[in-house]
């Protein structure tokens, strides 16, 4: 009795009679009900960085005419990273004992996705490995590319957003009790804009246990409710409507589809594996449930432009490119066309996300801060008007 990774089943019987053992039977492991497996809940996986800089090495070596047994032995003694290398050397001994590279790489799914594998594949058959995984290493560094820009735009507005509340929190806290001392010797009558802020200082200072444990129970009901089906149709849905970011999701999902469907096709993988592969990039489990229904509808002998257009999720001049790529036998190239559109688009919604957020929360820290600022003083006022 135990478990395995294994393709296929003949795969699984491959590897256990290696081991001198003999099926008397075997069942697959499936998920359990309510869960969703997705990249984003189904563990850590690598950096696309670093996935990236590895398959810019294995093609750089293969190119150059290395066996692949070669190339990821000497991959293995280059790797500084301790997991790396060990899935390095793993892979190597796969492959150095008859599996083919794609199976050895199966077997790391954290670090492999069904895309490169496929790919792999792809280019095992087709004689052309390092053609694909010079593919691969473009595709990854576009996809860290635009997910670090997306990181870079949003984190400078989290900056000076955290940095606003702590300085709001550092004044109401341990500034403005110090003051109401003074105040309180002096006889001062306390005006109303001053006295609220007091009472969020006590709040502050007495019941802060209370602020942590509302705090922690809200991030812990979002994450329960993000690891069940409905709760995370239901948060992904409001994404999408989320003025500016909803539009930026969007436009990186349909880029990142059109990306992922043009590598795909355009290195011989039929339609329907593409869109199943092409699924497996995206973590929004509303778009997911619209693109299988687009398979559905492609298996039954459909195009893909139609289905596509009546999910509502990409524009019509989207689906009219995809129509014509279906047309004219050229749909990789369309398709390529279409994500590097919206990855501009993208990449113009965030600079102007940017230029428009700065000044907007710089005035936002400015009212608060002066906010504060002016109920301090204003006790002060009336004691230096009075003297």
């Amino acid at each position: 009795r135990g478990e395995m990774d294994a393709a296929s089943g003949k795969d699984l019987r491959q590897k256990l009679d290696e081991k001198n053992y003999f099926i008397i039977d075997y069942a697959e492991k499936v998920a359990k009900k309510g869960i969703i497996d997705l990249p984003l809940l189904s563990g850590k996986r690598a950096k696309l960085t670093d996935i990236s800089a590895f398959s810019w090495q294995l093609y750089t070596m293969l190119n150059a005419g290395l066996p692949l047994v070669n190339s990821l032995r000497t991959l293995s003694t280059q790797m500084e990273d301790a997991k790396w290398r060990s899935v390095v050397q793993t892979v190597l001994r796969r492959v150095e004992e008859g599996a083919s590279f794609s199976e050895a790489l199966r077997e790391h799914p954290q670090f492999f996705s069904k895309l490169y594998i496929q790919m792999v594949a792809a280019g095992e058959v087709g004689g052309v490995l390092d053609e694909m995984i010079r593919r691969l290493a473009q595709y990854l560094e576009k996809q860290a590319e635009v997910q670090s820009n997306i990181r870079s735009a949003l984190s400078y507005p989290i900056i000076l957003l955290l940095a606003c509340i702590g300085v709001a929190v550092f004044l109401v806290t341990f500034v403005l009790p110090r003051f109401m001392l003074v105040f309180e010797d002096l006889g001062t009558p306390v005006p109303g804009p001053t006295k609220f802020l007091l009472s969020v200082s006590t709040f502050i200072r007495t019941q802060w246990f209370l602020i942590i444990i509302v705090v922690f129970g809200i991030a812990l009901l979002y994450k329960m409710t993000a690891r069940t089906l409905m709760g995370r149709m239901m948060i992904d849905r409001y994404k999408l409507k989320i003025p500016v970011l909803g539009a930026v999701i969007t436009k990186a999902i349909v880029s990142q589809f059109a990306h992922t469907l043009s590598i795909l096709v355009s290195s011989g993988i039929t339609i329907l594996v593409a869109l199943e592969v092409a699924m497996e990039t995206i973590d929004n489990t509303v778009v997911i449930r619209m693109l299988k229904e687009v398979a559905g509808r492609v298996k039954e002998g459909r195009s893909i432009a139609q289905p596509l257009e009546d999910s509502k999720l990409f524009p019509q001049m989207v689906v009219n490119m995809i129509n014509v790529g279906e047309e004219t036998g050229a749909l990789d190239k369309m398709l390529a066309k279409v994500a590097d559109y919206y990855t501009r688009e993208v990449d113009a919604i965030i600079r102007n996300f940017t230029k428009i957020i700065e000044p907007v929360l710089i005035v936002f820290m400015t009212v608060i801060v002066g906010f504060i600022a002016v109920s301090i003083f204003m006790p002060l006022t009336d004691i230096m008007q009075s003297m």
